[in-house]
């Protein structure tokens, strides 16, 4: 607004003599708007959005133009911008489904579309041909080409090209995936580093870890990155299978190639291709659960 009409925000009181004052915001009013109210309305007044002092008694006036004035103000307000953002990034050959909400600085590259319902904030980035789909919140991140978000919450995280993410996903800040990775469903990473070509179908925790290329994480994988006084990492080399409902217990590495069986808690490190399983043995007792069953 300061820049289209040519005006200062000023501290405290404003200075004696002729001038304008507007308050709080008018964010859709330009120079040409401003000029014609004050040829139409000469002499001091006062209106919704301000007042205009040049000399006299103080009268009524009626508003410059539609603005941001009040609370009540704002729904219409903040629909009219992000109308005006759509056809902005529509003219630039990327499509904004109505209902959706993009910042003005977010960038959109060509054939990139974000469905009804999403939201991207900040000065993230979307890619080419790239899919933000109904529900998802994309803020301060980078999408990369091709990639497709579905109902996911990814915030201050990079993600690479031709990757699927969601639904139910969550990249926390300091997450960086490589290109061509699978994120399912329940699955939440933060300050992760997951190499190109990893899946992580659903339902898995990777905090504070490095994973390389290829890795497999089942369902139900824990990386335990706290331990109630410090945070620590996880490395696991490229090609690994973490097999389902796995712990892996931070700072612990796991060498390229390794197999991790169903079920285990890891404690200590793997070189390249062990096989690692470390379950306890059941115990079955014939006939013994009406004991905890009455």
């Amino acid at each position: 607004m300061q820049r289209n009409l040519g005006a200062e925000t000023i501290d405290g009181a404003p200075p004696s003599g002729e001038k304008l004052v507007l308050y709080p915001v008018f964010p859709f009013l330009t120079r040409e708007k401003l000029d014609r109210f004050l040829a139409v309305h000469t002499g001091s007044l006062r209106f919704r959005g301000g007042f205009l002092e040049r000399g006299g008694s103080f009268r009524e006036g009626s508003d410059p133009d539609e603005g941001l004035y009040s609370l009540a103000d704002y729904p219409s307000m903040r629909r009219r911008a992000f109308r005006e953002s759509a056809l902005s990034f529509a003219a630039r050959g990327a499509l904004v489904e109505e209902g959706a909400e993009v910042d003005v600085t977010v960038r959109l590259a060509g054939g990139a579309i974000v469905r009804r319902g999403a939201v991207v904030r900040g000065k993230s980035v979307v890619g080419a041909d790239a899919v933000i789909g109904a529900g998802s919140v994309v803020e301060e991140s980078v999408i990369g080409d091709g990639t497709c978000i579905e109902g996911s919450y990814i915030s201050h995280s990079v993600v690479g090209a031709h990757c699927s993410v969601g639904p139910y996903a969550h990249l926390r800040p300091g997450t960086n995936v490589g290109c061509g990775v699978r994120i399912g469903a329940f699955v939440e990473c933060k300050n992760a580093n997951i190499g190109d070509g990893c899946k992580l179908s659903h339902l898995a925790y990777v905090g504070d870890a490095d994973l390389g290329e290829r890795v497999n994480v089942g369902c139900g994988v824990v990386f335990v990155n706290y331990d109630g006084k410090r945070k620590s990492r996880t490395r696991v080399g490229k090609g690994a299978f973490l097999g389902s409902n796995c712990n892996l217990i931070a700072p612990v590495r796991v060498g390229d190639g390794c197999f991790l069986a169903a079920g285990t808690t890891l404690t200590r490190d793997l070189a390249d291709g062990d096989f690692c399983i470390g379950r306890s043995r059941e115990t079955i007792k014939p006939s013994g659960a009406g004991k905890y069953l009455e």
